[in-house]
């Protein structure tokens, strides 16, 4: 877990178990470190409704934010990519992509969709503002290379939720990934893999992380489950759009005080036991998975190329795995 400390020169740090010590001794970083904005990030799940089911998927929003921002500073980036980087997260909602599951979306892009109006009422702006910032323009990710690129490229964001989630379930260890952070170049405002065998790692790690976290369809169930109970709730005026800007446990208190049977059924479906099956049709959730799959761009020989232009045995595994999981699923719930 990431700690700030403060010591005798106010000097603020950040340990990191990925890169270690993290610089926030610029009174920008720590302006906004200050702010509620970022703050509620400590009160936000990455793993969503996921981290109420299972404990060692409970990283924060925050602590994911700050290893983004560890990442761009291993990477040379600039003092405004950084202070994006801390905050590319603040506009997401209560269990975070379980918001996409509540309003359907196949790039699960609410939070980058509302991100604007999310910020304008948050204390953000009048803190970038006393640093002679444009908050509209550091707030949106896509002005930066390095923080934010479209899949299958890679940037920040993306490495750095591969590397906290896959060590966190082990499917790799701290020393390869001190082997693949050494291999990587910037090149042209790009992350670039220095060599053939670390972007093979990598490529073929993430497609195994995304099968068995972010599109699992055990998460992805659950995910839905969550997204029933929470439309359960909305029907039944007990929530509205807008109670989904606080934070995660209070919410779920809120939910678990709810006197409606439906918002219930949905909450007691929410636990290790419960297991789920795609099927063909009939299921009893039809979901909007978004699959992720990156094509690392490899230095060889002074040339930036895909590794699926490198390894055709790579393309393959990509190209198959994307094929399996694209589009609308239907899911039965097998056992409860």
């Amino acid at each position: 877990m990431s700690k700030i400390q403060n010591n005798q020169n106010h000097h603020r740090e950040v340990f990191d178990p990925i890169y270690g010590t993290i610089d926030l001794s610029h009174p920008l970083l720590q302006d906004l470190c200050s702010t509620h904005a970022v703050q509620r990030l400590a009160h936000i799940y990455q793993a969503g409704i996921t981290a109420f089911i299972r404990p060692e998927r409970q990283t924060t929003r925050l602590e994911h934010s700050l290893g983004v921002l560890a990442l761009l500073q291993f990477l040379g980036a600039s003092l405004e990519e950084q202070a994006a980087g801390l905050l590319h997260d603040v506009p997401h909602t209560t269990f975070s992509h379980v918001v996409d599951f509540v309003f359907p979306n196949a790039q699960h892009t609410y939070h980058e969709v509302h991100r604007e109006e999310l910020i304008a009422g948050s204390d953000l702006p009048a803190c970038l503002e006393r640093h002679g910032l444009d908050w509209r323009e550091i707030t949106e990710s896509d002005n930066f290379s390095l923080l934010e690129q479209p899949l299958p490229a890679l940037c920040a964001d993306r490495l750095d939720y591969f590397l906290r989630d896959g060590l966190a379930l082990h499917l790799f260890e701290q020393v390869e990934v001190n082997a693949f952070l050494e291999s990587l170049r910037v090149i042209d405002g790009r992350i670039i893999v220095g060599t053939f065998d670390a972007a093979r790692w990598l490529g073929e790690a993430f497609i195994a992380a995304d099968d068995a976290i972010w599109c699992s369809v055990q998460e992805v169930g659950w995910y839905a489950c969550m997204a029933e109970a929470l439309r359960a709730a909305m029907a039944a005026n007990l929530l509205t759009e807008a109670d989904l800007k606080g934070t995660d446990q209070a919410l779920m208190v809120q939910l678990r005080a709810a006197p409606i049977p439906e918002v219930q059924y949905w909450l007691t479906l929410l636990r290790p036991e419960v297991n789920f099956v795609r099927v063909a049709s009939g299921g009893d959730l039809t979901v909007l998975p978004k699959v992720r799959a990156v094509d690392p761009p490899v230095l060889r020989n002074g040339e930036v190329l895909a590794l699926s232009a490198l390894d055709p045995a790579f393309a393959c595994l990509r190209n198959n795995y994307v094929a399996s999981k694209q589009g609308a699923w239907q899911l039965r719930i097998i056992s409860a």
